[in-house]
């Protein structure tokens, strides 16, 4: 979630209450629905934590899709194309795709999303490893610090393979972060409903244990878009 930012009016406000228990008040009303969020999100990284390490047939892979209404159960062609293509026999039954999640971070009102809460708490948890979406929900989620640097040597080549598909979020300081992979033509490939713009991206979780099967699946990905013929990027 983004912090909300008082301006020098609200400051001012604040400084001329005559009384403590004014200024305490105007600040809860002010920031109330960010520390309760908060609280919610703490919870559900607790909770997500607890059930993924607990359960016996945890995902080697899991990822989030975005804004998606196809079927990406077991059986359908992402899942099945993407286990044929790594190609070992423990994989079947043990990657999944969650595509229960709707929102738009380019409007504000959506970074008070449930959904929005669950896929950052899936990313912080390590429940899911990495992110399908749009352009607007990929930056959103890098501003929220739950996407990976991709030129940190912890997320393994995914940066020097694939430099010219690479998004860029610029934070506060002015600096460029890479944080996502263009992967239109690999999303379309796979059988998947185009997003409005035709475009796709992966994001990175700031908190996986192991970056292994993600560097895989964007592999996949990529690969599989340049076999049907696309080659264009962002």
């Amino acid at each position: 979630m983004r912090k909300p930012i008082i301006t020098e009016e609200e400051k001012q406000k604040i400084k001329e209450m005559d009384s403590t228990r004014k200024k305490i008040g105007y600040i809860w009303d002010y920031y109330k629905l960010w520390i309760i969020g908060a609280v919610v999100l703490v919870g559900l990284v607790v909770y997500f934590t607890v059930v993924f390490a607990t359960r016996e047939d945890k995902p080697i892979l899991d990822v989030v899709l975005v804004n998606n209404y196809d079927d990406v159960s077991e059986d359908c062609r992402l899942t099945q194309g993407f286990v044929s293509y790594v190609g070992e026999e423990n994989l079947p039954g043990r990657v999944t795709f969650d595509n229960n999640a709707f929102f738009n971070l380019a409007n504000n009102s959506d970074y008070k999303n449930s959904y929005y809460m669950k896929v950052l708490a899936y990313l912080e948890a390590d429940t899911a490893q990495a992110v399908l979406c749009q352009y607007d929900n990929l930056i959103g989620l890098a501003k929220s610090g739950r996407l990976a640097d991709l030129s940190d040597e912890k997320v393994g080549d995914i940066y020097d393979k694939y430099k010219d598909r690479i998004i860029y979020y610029e934070d506060e300081e002015g600096k460029k972060i890479p944080v996502g992979i263009d992967v239109s033509e690999g999303y379309k490939a796979a059988g998947l409903t185009e997003y409005t713009d035709g475009k796709a991206y992966i994001g990175l979780s700031a908190y996986a244990a192991d970056y292994g099967y993600v560097e895989k699946f964007v592999d996949y990905m990529v690969e599989l878009g340049i076999q049907s013929g696309g080659a264009g990027c962002r």
